[in-house]
């Protein structure tokens, strides 16, 4: 059963006299009585205590305080508390958490009772802050001695009648009676002289103005130096400046490093007036190769206006950018926004989570797309260490899928010819639209009296459910005959899954008149054949059958379609 706590406190602030004998802490002390039960509590009690910017809700005021292991006597306890410089006059509330001391950490939350409600802290804690305050109105909260020192000054102007008479004054005339020493020239503004001296002996350093300082007896050829900071007129010729010193007319070699450094939107501009470009060059003779960056002007063979990547190691043009903003890289003409231009282009594309990549190369006269895996396994169907091709298109217009890894490309499958006719190799799998599966045979096949031959031989096709196929073969046949025989061509679709069964056949039938010379016929003969099945392979053949007098066959072999659709269709 879960102890009901009553929490009644009182609380003190421990306040110094306005002596201030002993420094005062934030620290206060806080007396309550804690019941369980309705009973005063005893035993070892654990505290966590927070303040509050009110009775509820609000926002906690500085830390949370935890008290462990405290001994209760007949319901009292004292706790003593310190917060920090919490208390500035607005209200606060505490807030207490207790439980039976039970061996955990102070800080764990477990087990605590919250009692209710808040206790409001009233004046006496709040004391402390007027023991901080007690001298701050008259002095600034500054001791006297402060304002007995003159180097706390900060602010005003002390008026001449309180400066001593050893002190001048702007507008007093001066007599030095002491010797004086300047550490900067001094600068006289009066129109006459602007001062006297009474010694009949020679002053150093007076003839200042016009010998640096010097008498005549200090310009020795040898010896004399001279402050480079007094020239104040005239241009130093070229040749009184060391060679260290770069010039703007001729070529300079910097041996150190330099930093071109300011808050300037273009800190370094480099101007060339040169037909054949304005040239930087960069080289690392530390094994590496010499580069040139080049503005083209009008003498440059690849036109002016472009910026050219220039490798001078090997004089050759990396890369270019023309005044329009087209990129070429292996050109200098590029003719698109970006152009790539080389033997046997590749341009390679890798996400780095990946083994390998994607690429698009141009060879055999056929664009292709593919798969490229540097690593040392397979990755998937691309071996290590080789690129395959997957996907094609050829300059004779055809498109479709192939594969390489090396050496011209082997078509696949056929999506377009170039004259619109598609041919699939690979068998149909697919659940939620129709797939269509094609054989053709371009070659006609002739046949002797009461024969058969076959056109297709076989087409396979995967189904993956339960639907149907639609089936349709056409060829176009031909009969002829030379008795009064009737001759009759049979176009024939079978299924070979199994035991061979044909499924349909259409017939051309040649019915000759009792006498009269050889006759022959052709026609298109189309077959329409739907087939229900189930998930498995299936597999068909096209066959042309003859009986009859004379003979027959196909003028141009024959092709079967075959379409799967699902039941969800």
């Amino acid at each position: 059963m879960r102890s009901v706590m009553k929490f009644v406190a009182v609380c003190a602030w421990s306040v110094a006299s306005a002596a201030w004998a002993q420094p005062v802490t934030s620290a206060f002390t806080y007396q309550g009585e804690l019941r369980a039960s309705g009973l005063p509590a005893a035993g070892a009690y654990d505290f966590r205590l927070r303040l509050y910017d009110a009775a509820s809700g609000g926002a906690q005021v500085g830390p949370t305080l935890c008290v462990s292991n405290l001994p209760v006597d007949a319901g009292r306890f004292t706790l003593e508390l310190d917060f920090g410089a919490v208390f500035a006059g607005s209200s606060r509330y505490l807030e207490i958490e207790v439980r039976s001391f039970i061996g955990l950490a102070c800080g764990s939350p477990v087990g605590y009772t919250t009692l209710a409600p808040r206790q409001r802290l009233t004046a006496t804690p709040h004391a402390a802050y007027t023991l901080a305050a007690g001298n701050a109105s008259l002095l600034n909260n500054q001791p006297g001695s402060f304002y007995l020192n003159a180097a706390n000054l900060s602010a005003g102007t002390l008026p001449d009648a309180r400066l001593s008479a050893n002190v001048t004054t702007l507008a007093g005339a001066q007599a030095f009676s002491g010797t004086k020493t300047f550490s900067a020239a001094p600068a006289f503004s009066s129109a006459g002289s602007p001062f006297t001296v009474t010694s009949t002996t020679r002053v150093n350093n007076l003839n200042a103005d016009l010998l640096d300082g010097l008498d005549s007896t200090a310009f020795a050829p040898a010896s004399h130096t001279h402050d480079a900071a007094a020239i104040s007129s005239g241009t130093l010729a070229d040749a009184r400046i060391p060679l260290t010193v770069p010039r703007l007319d001729s070529g300079n070699t910097f041996t150190a490093g330099q930093t071109v450094s300011g808050a300037m939107q273009t800190p370094l501009t480099m101007i060339g007036s040169n037909t054949g470009g304005a040239w930087l060059t960069l080289q690392n003779t530390g094994g590496g190769r010499a580069w040139n960056l080049i503005a083209t002007g009008s003498g440059n063979g690849e036109g002016a206006g472009k910026l050219l990547v220039r490798d001078q190691t090997g004089s050759a043009v990396r890369l270019a950018i023309d005044p329009s903003g087209r990129l070429g890289l292996g050109t200098t003409s590029p003719s698109a926004l970006f152009e790539l231009s080389q033997p046997d282009a590749s341009v390679r594309v890798r996400n780095t989570n990946d083994p390998g990549g994607g690429f698009v190369l141009n060879t055999f006269s056929t664009l292709q797309l593919g798969l490229y895996n540097p690593s040392a396994s397979a990755w998937g169907v691309v071996p290590a260490g080789v690129q395959r091709s997957m996907f094609g298109v050829q300059n004779t217009g055809r498109v479709g899928t192939l594969t390489n890894t090396t050496g011209s490309p082997v078509w696949r499958n056929t999506i377009d010819d170039g004259s619109g006719n598609a041919s699939f190799q690979g068998t149909i799998a697919a659940t939620n639209l129709p797939a269509v599966k094609q054989a053709t045979r371009d070659t006609g096949v002739s046949l002797v009296t009461n024969n058969s031959i076959t056109v297709i031989e076989d087409l396979t096709v995967n189904v993956p459910a339960s639907g149907y196929l639609l089936i349709t073969c056409q060829s176009v046949l031909f009969a002829y005959t030379n008795t009064p025989d009737d001759s009759t061509v049979y176009l024939e679709l079978k299924e070979t899954t199994g035991a061979e069964v044909l499924l349909k056949e259409s017939p051309m039938r040649l019915r000759p008149p009792l006498s009269g010379p050889d006759m022959s016929i052709e026609s298109t003969q189309l077959i329409h054949h739907v087939v229900p099945v189930n998930a498995g392979v299936r597999r068909f053949k096209v066959r042309i059958r003859h009986s009859g007098g004379g003979g027959g066959g196909t003028l141009r072999g024959g092709d079967i379609t075959v379409m799967y659709v699902p039941h969800s269709l």
